[in-house]
């Protein structure tokens, strides 16, 4: 017997989305939509979910919504259907069913905890595609992308938080003979239930959050509604809203002097977005309102960063950089600060075009000057890294490579560039004498210093060590990384990160799963002689209590609130704003 939906889903992929495809009745809008998705992420039709991860049975989300799953398992007994929930990852976190062969079938699929039921991942289906059409849907048989999900009917909705966040989905799913209607209904009911669970849960201060939004956004105007855990965006804000913003604001707008006006105002470096910002102290815990002006000239920010990497909240605009590649450029500051990062940056912002070679000098080592300066004049960009490793006897080859190669550009028979990096304090004096006479394009910082650098390097390190970009950092957690000062600079921040993402087993890595060092890095404001003996004190009580704040206040001798109060304000509470 044919199948009209499995003959419409086989011709949209041999036609592809460039070619001529027929509307089809048999087919609602939503399936074909999300069949076009999912050939467009190349997804395979024919084997079950192949990506699977350990998943976090500790989440917000499942703390939210496993009792709800565990009363309608018993109330679904005998129905031969199953509950699934999903993180917004599209990972399976949770599954109940009553029916042992059920439990095996589902498992021969691949429709257990851990395994991606994203829509990139195993195309149409309840739990990914309800995420992506942000409502409930229902699925059944060929409706499926996948061959092997065919025999099943799945209703399915997402789980939104207080915020409007969608942070996971809820589906319900069987054979598909059992297929029925109410499916969609009780799922609805279900979702519904895991999202009271939220609103139950939530604090004063995120209602005097939502209160400050409603009274201070527009429909037009760029608009963010902040404290250290929260953020809340309207829609022209939505392109400022992400972690690395969203803690970098909160470093300046903490850090700032508020006792003579309640407003401040400033620049985005490099861009012609301003920032205007006010404190609001109504309410259990302050916050702020936070306002971007000139939109529509800032066309080089991009998507879901209002910070990126390099742009600093400053008083006026950088000029823009000369578009002329140049002939030598010396980036200075110590070691591990990102010096070859800055100095390929500038290469390619003046552009160069070229392959560059790359030299490490190390002491004892002679430097093949002979090789670097055919390079440099075959047109191959050279960058000569850590010129506090260079013995003093070689200065002098340094400076006449550094001037011929200068002579050459000016005289029009070179087109390379040369790219120094040194650390002048730790150099010998004649290497501090040719860095200062050769004169420095830029001096980069240690991370302690610049710790506004950290979110986009985080977010540069993720790209790497996490190309399908299956985990994300809390606000929390990446708070506490701006704090902690980084004494081994990027390269200990690269080597956590990774660390990080090779132990996790959730989509979101929050605070808890920082290391201890991390968890307890102080706050950048200064801190009192008797702020930081009673940080210590705390520190060791939640230690000895195993982390349980109520023996540890009884230690301390305080009151529970008291505890939780001045584990806020001294940079120690461990909650998350992240789902």
């Amino acid at each position: 017997m044919s199948d009209p939906v499995r003959e419409a889903r086989e011709e949209l992929i041999r036609v592809g989305l460039t070619g001529a495809y027929g509307v089809n009745d048999a087919v609602p809008d939503l399936i074909v939509r999300s069949w076009r998705r999912s050939i467009s992420s190349a997804v395979e039709s024919s084997v079950p979910s192949q990506r699977f991860q350990d998943v976090d049975t500790d989440s917000l989300l499942c703390r939210a919504a496993v009792p709800v799953l565990d009363r309608w398992q018993h109330q679904l007994a005998d129905t031969g259907t199953t509950l699934f929930l999903s993180d917004r990852g599209g990972s399976i976190v949770a599954r109940r069913t009553s029916d042992n062969s059920e439990r095996r079938r589902l498992d021969s699929m691949h429709a257990a905890e851990g395994f991606d039921y994203s829509e990139e991942a195993i195309g149409t289906n309840g739990l990914g595609t309800s995420m992506v059409e942000k409502r409930p849907v229902f699925v059944k048989g060929s409706q499926h992308y996948n061959d092997a999900l065919t025999a099943l009917a799945c209703a399915a909705a997402p789980v939104y938080t207080p915020a409007g966040l969608v942070v996971g989905s809820v589906s319900l799913g069987g054979p598909l003979e059992a297929a029925s209607p109410i499916m969609l209904s009780l799922t609805r009911e279900i979702s519904q239930q895991i999202e009271e669970r939220f609103r139950a849960s939530s604090r004063p201060q995120d209602l005097a959050l939502a209160m400050s939004f409603m009274r201070f956004s527009s429909s037009q105007r760029p608009t963010v509604v902040m404290d250290q855990e929260s953020i809340l965006a309207n829609t022209p804000g939505l392109p400022y809203v992400s972690v690395a913003s969203h803690v970098m604001l909160w470093e300046v707008l903490k850090s700032h002097d508020w006792s003579s006006t309640n407003t401040l105002r400033r620049e985005l470096e490099a861009t012609s977005i301003e920032v205007t910002a006010r404190r609001v102290v109504d309410g259990p815990r302050e916050h702020y309102v936070v306002h971007f002006s000139d939109l529509s000239k800032a066309s080089d920010i991009p998507s879901g960063l209002a910070l990126p990497s390099g742009a600093r909240l400053v008083g006026t605009g950088a000029p823009a950089p000369s578009m002329t590649a140049p002939a030598v450029v010396l980036v200075d500051g110590p070691r591990g600060s990102g010096r070859a990062t800055v100095a390929g940056r500038r290469r390619t912002e003046r552009g160069s075009t070229a392959h560059c070679e790359v030299f490490v000098l190390s002491a004892g080592a002679a430097t093949p000057w002979r090789t670097i300066e055919d390079l440099l004049a075959g047109g191959t960009d050279v960058l000569i890294r850590r010129l506090e490793d260079l013995a003093e006897n070689e200065v002098a080859d340094l400076a006449a490579v550094v001037e011929r190669h200068r002579k050459a550009r000016s005289d029009g028979q070179r087109a390379s560039s040369l790219l120094l990096t040194s650390s002048r304090d730790q150099a010998a004096p004649a290497v501090r004498a040719f860095v200062d006479t050769t004169g420095t394009e830029e001096r980069t910082d240690a991370l302690a210093r610049t710790p506004e650098r950290i979110p986009g390097l985080v977010k540069a390190i993720l790209n790497v060590v996490d190309p399908e970009s299956r985990h994300t950092i809390s606000p929390a957690a990446l708070q506490s990384m701006v704090q902690w000062n980084w004494p081994g600079n990027i390269a200990e921040l690269a080597d956590t990160v990774a660390a990080l993402i090779g132990d996790a087993k959730g989509s979101v890595i929050e605070r808890r799963h920082l290391p201890k060092h991390l968890q307890q890095a102080p706050p950048r404001r200064h801190m009192s002689m008797m702020e930081t003996a009673e940080r210590g004190a705390i520190i060791r009580a939640l230690d000895a209590a195993g982390g349980n704040k109520s023996e540890a206040a009884a230690l301390l001798g305080m009151g529970r609130s008291t505890l939780y109060r001045r584990l806020r304000q001294l940079g120690l509470d461990t909650g998350e704003g992240s789902i």
